[in-house]
């Protein structure tokens, strides 16, 4: 377990940078969330003060997110730019096709993932059967819905 901890996470330059950002806005928005706190705090009796409470927690879930963005900083190995190999890597550009058509996607490290803008996570079942896959290749994946298939149209 020591180890994963201590593993290198790899990254995009762009995943790095904005983890740094976060990090930075994070931490600015730190003072105000301790003022909250002090300011519940100095309103009476603690056991049913919610606001306090309240505070207490949402300082509680900042100062965890600092603490995992400030870890995953420290073992982040940026990768870089995957040139002309032809196969799939963290930094890759593919176009995949499947029973729903066809899809775009930037395949990134394992803390990166977003379907949502696009970035599939070489951790997640689709990401981790192209990595290394070629224009052409069908991969097969398990999804919640059951065993399913892509084929890499292109990779850039």
């Amino acid at each position: 377990m020591s180890q994963e901890r201590s593993a290198p996470i790899p990254m995009t330059a762009s995943g790095f940078e904005a983890l740094k950002a976060e990090l930075t806005e994070l931490r600015a928005r730190r003072p105000a969330m301790v003022g909250e706190v002090a300011t519940a705090r100095s309103q009476g009796d603690l056991s049913e003060n919610f606001a306090y409470h309240d505070a207490r927690q949402h300082l509680g879930m900042l100062d965890g997110r600092i603490q995992t963005i400030e870890n995953t900083l420290k073992r982040a190995q940026v990768v870089a730019e995957t040139g002309a190999t032809g196969a799939v890597r963290i930094g890759s550009k593919v176009v995949v096709r499947d029973e729903f058509g066809e899809s775009s996607y930037e395949i990134v490290g394992p803390t990166e993932g977003n379907m949502a803008r696009g970035l599939i996570s070489v951790a997640s079942p689709l990401g981790s059967a192209l990595v290394d896959r070629r224009a052409g290749d069908t991969v097969t994946f398990t999804s919640p819905g059951g065993e399913r298939q892509a084929t890499l149209v292109s990779v850039h």
